[in-house]
């Protein structure tokens, strides 16, 4: 048993030749809707990993989804497959894995195109707590969090033992220069999301510069963000991660808990605004 505190979800396991036919799919995506509910629903994702640069072929690994679902799997109902649907197939990004306090990061592409993270864990208590304690427990939308989209059992890579796999959106690159490359607003709504976690009794544990990753934000969701009520639009979209040390916590308030009053501190909050 790899769960100790979670049920394991009981699925077929998949013949060998499953991992042979791997192929791109198609219309996972409901018509009325392009979010990718495959990736909350589907039982199996497979691993495409990319050819060796002698041309030869890499070997395919398959994921078992197991417990906990992701909060966004009861709002999004799953997409109608006919019985021998092939597994998604998500495709391994040609970039060094980050290795983690608990996990290795890979990066990978789905067939919608969706960009996802595949932490394989190698403290699978840890990364099943921060599975339940956060981003199952967090609400849904509205956080600058990563979206969740869940846990597997198998591994990433052929050479790798099995293990626990959290699969997340992947929300950009580190930013660069630490909380002085921010802008003031952008440092406010990162304060104000911190708030928001500790109103809900959640800590993060590690809030530090490298807790923080942006991307572009390209789309029309992402020109307001959901943490203010401004509408300037910003020119990228910030996201808080790292969440492998968060916890329960009953906060005794902004301006006595230890995380919030080091936060507003290191953000440099306090400071006199520039005119």
């Amino acid at each position: 048993m790899l769960l100790s505190r979670t049920r394991q979800v009981l699925l077929p396991l998949a013949s060998s030749s499953a991992l042979l036919s791997f192929a791109p799919t198609r219309n996972m995506s409901s018509s009325s809707s392009p979010f990718p509910a495959y990736l909350l629903h589907a039982p199996f994702l497979a691993v495409q990993p990319p050819n060796p640069a002698d041309g030869s072929s890499a070997p395919g690994q398959l994921l078992q989804r197991t417990l906990p679902p992701a909060p966004l799997y009861y709002t999004h109902p799953a997409p109608k497959n006919p019985p021998g649907t092939a597994p998604p197939v998500v495709s391994l990004t040609p970039t060094d894995p980050i290795q983690g306090r608990i996990s290795t990061v890979y990066r990978a592409t789905a067939p919608t195109g969706e960009k996802l993270v595949l932490k394989y864990g190698t403290d699978l208590l840890a990364l099943m707590r921060e599975a339940e304690e956060v981003y199952v427990n967090l609400p849904a939308g509205g956080l600058p969090i990563p979206t969740f989209w869940g846990i597997f059992e198998g591994k990433v890579l052929e050479e790798q033992t099995k293990s626990l796999v959290m699969v997340m959106e992947d929300c950009g690159e580190p930013v660069q220069g630490g909380f002085e490359a921010l802008t003031r607003a952008e440092r406010q709504k990162l304060f104000d999301a911190l708030d928001t976690f500790h109103s809900i009794h959640f800590q993060h544990g590690s809030f530090s510069p490298s807790s923080i990753v942006a991307r572009p934000a390209s789309t029309p969701s992402e020109t307001v963000s959901p943490l203010s009520a401004t509408t300037e639009a910003p020119a990228r979209k910030l996201t808080i991660v790292g969440f492998s040390q968060a916890e329960w916590h009953l906060c005794p308030g902004v301006d006595s808990c230890n995380e919030l009053v080091e936060a507003r501190r290191v953000l440099k909050l306090d400071e006199p605004v520039e005119v």
